[in-house]
């Protein structure tokens, strides 16, 4: 899994708690105020709706992600559920605004090879007499080296 997603699905997750301990405010400042001044029951029910919801999305995303987001393709489902999840409770929400972000990052991971040389490996050494003329031939032709050190390694050989 790429690190820069792998990074944003983690921080989503930290924003969705967030996004809990709010909604468990807002329920208990709800039950805290008088009762002539609470708005209507729907906004508390659909608080607590959102409370469970979020809790789930955040389930979701350890799983899509556990082990390192080693089994993340094969978990795909429960990313993919969780974002939708996120945006139908609560669209604004900065975890859902890093969830729908890491929609546009690849999960592949290219690795870039340390060494360059790989691919440029020099070809194998002649095992006989004739190759090895051959390619000494080649190298005078191609201007590698000169007339004199191609005379002295055949004299070597011979």
């Amino acid at each position: 899994m790429n690190k820069a997603k792998f990074i944003l699905i983690i921080l989503s997750i930290v924003f969705a708690f967030g996004d809990v301990g709010y909604s468990i405010y807002k329920v208990v400042n709800y039950f805290m105020t008088a009762p002539q001044d609470r708005s209507p029951i729907f906004y508390i029910v659909y608080e607590i709706i959102a409370i469970a919801v979020t809790l789930a999305v955040i389930v979701m995303l350890i799983i899509a992600i556990w082990n390192n987001g080693k089994l993340f393709r094969s978990r795909y489902g429960f990313y993919m559920t969780s974002i939708v999840l996120s945006v139908i409770v609560n669209l604004t929400s900065l975890a859902t605004i890093l969830l729908i972000s890491t929609m546009f990052i690849s999960d592949w991971v290219w690795v870039k090879p340390k060494d360059e040389d790989i691919y440029h490996k020099e070809p194998q050494a002649p095992t006989n007499k004739e190759e090895m003329i051959a390619r000494l031939k080649e190298m005078k032709d191609s201007g590698q080296i000169t007339e004199e050190q191609f005379q002295e390694e055949i004299m070597k050989l011979l």
